[in-house]
């Protein structure tokens, strides 16, 4: 356990020398729960299913939040994974980031208003 923000948390790192995050238990548990991808009709029967086995309003909006908490995160997770790919993709390849109309160039004093 570690204590983070005065609250004890799970320490389930093998590695600590590597990039950490800080995740929700109950949206882990989801994560590897789900693995390998859900299609979206699979994702909202399950979402449904969820709903239905509830029994009152408190339960309800708990299966509720946990489902928005793990879609938010895997968002979060694959916009990260992006700027990282992004990144090393940059540092791997040249870029163009723009068009050179090498007629536009003027490399002598010439006056080529007539050409």
């Amino acid at each position: 356990m570690i204590d983070f923000n005065n609250q004890q948390v799970l320490d389930v790192t093998p590695d600590h020398n590597r990039t950490l995050a800080l995740v929700d238990l109950a949206v882990l548990d989801k994560l590897t729960a789900m693995l390998p991808k859900e299609s979206f009709s699979n994702i909202r029967h399950n979402f449904r299913e969820q709903i239905m086995n509830t029994s009152n309003l408190e339960q309800l909006v708990q299966v509720s939040e946990d489902f928005i908490a793990f879609h938010r995160s895997v968002n979060l997770i694959r916009e990260v994974l992006n700027i990282d790919v992004n990144q090393d993709q940059e540092t791997e390849e040249i870029r163009v980031v723009g068009n050179i109309d090498l007629d536009d160039i003027d490399t002598c004093g010439r006056d080529h208003t007539n050409y």
